[in-house]
């Protein structure tokens, strides 16, 4: 992947000043690509999201939750009716995580309520979360008046040294997969490492989910690894990754981004802090599904797994 930037999205570097996130360049696509976007979005149940992409500064909850505020008001700015953040925003993989940990409806899901005030919009961030004497590694969908879901990662990663490779000492695991309806659309949520079992997307996909929010903290999350989940299942995927120096020492380069259900590529940003954003239309994915071979040639009379614990929230 050479980070070559597609017409097909927004994309904003921003670098932080001494008042917050300032933008320091740009790249749009073509006025034809914005007008055609503008023209369908209008009374067509389009939504236009947005996926965050920040350095994994581990540890620095502060600065980290200033700079996804910065960012999150942006693509607002832009239109944005989701923002999505990547897994692990605000703490990463630290020594201390359980004294950095917050409760869902703690001081970062506080903050972008505020933000979201009097805006018909979701914030879904990756929460290092403490619950009673349990930690989990989250991710919580903020309205402007309250948490609507709360997804807590339900595969822990186990082979390797360190937090971040040894996730089930340190981390207890979601028991169900949460799907939340928003502006009519069904939209399921997973964490890394669910996305490297195809069973979590393809469980999503036959609960009728048409959006899929996927948070990452990895080395990199390409559309060449979101392309295949998504046109086998004909759902739309917005996947979001870590840039910069992970906690081991390792570059992360990112490749956040937004890949329609038929497996194309909406938008992406590589390497550099920042988002990209693209409108999706979710009202396509049933006649879509109605053609995709692979969907419904499923045989589920054959296949060891039985219908997955789930808890679906109407917004």
């Amino acid at each position: 992947m050479n980070g070559s930037i597609s017409r097909r999205k927004f994309l904003q570097k921003s670098s932080a000043g001494a008042m917050g996130i300032a933008v320091s360049s740009a790249i749009y696509p073509d006025d034809q690509y914005i007008e055609r976007c503008s023209s369908q979005k209008e009374g067509s149940g389009s939504i236009r999201i947005a996926v965050v992409q920040q350095h994994s500064n581990h540890g620095k909850v502060s600065e980290n939750r200033a700079k996804a505020i910065g960012y999150a008001k942006q693509a607002l700015e832009q239109g944005a009716e989701i923002v999505l953040f990547h897994e692990g925003l605000l703490v990463g993989y630290v020594p201390n995580y359980r004294e950095l940990a917050e409760t869902v409806d703690g001081e970062t899901t506080r903050a972008f309520q505020k933000l979201l005030k009097n805006k018909e919009a979701i914030i879904v961030y990756g929460l290092t979360e403490k619950s009673g004497d349990n930690f989990y590694i989250s991710a919580p969908v903020v309205s402007a008046d309250k948490v609507i879901a709360n997804y807590r990662k339900t595969h822990l990663y186990w082979k390797g040294r360190g937090l971040m490779r040894q996730e089930t000492k340190y981390f207890s695991a979601g028991d169900k997969l949460v799907t939340f309806n928003f502006k009519g659309v069904k939209i399921g949520i997973m964490i890394c490492y669910d996305g490297d079992f195809p069973e979590t997307a393809r469980s999503y996909a036959n609960m009728g989910c048409e959006i899929l929010l996927w948070l990452n903290n990895r080395g990199a999350m390409s559309h060449e690894e979101v392309k295949p989940q998504a046109e086998r299942n004909s759902i739309i995927i917005a996947a979001t990754c870590v840039c910069g120096m992970n906690e081991m020492g390792a570059v992360c380069r990112g490749g956040s981004n937004i890949t329609d259900a038929d497996g194309s590529l909406l938008a992406e940003i590589w390497d550099d802090e920042g988002y990209a954003i693209a409108d999706v239309f979710p009202q396509k994915i049933a006649d879509l599904r109605k053609e995709n071979d692979r969907f419904l040639g499923q045989r589920g009379d054959l296949y060891y797994y039985q219908d997955p614990p789930i808890s679906t929230i109407d917004y």
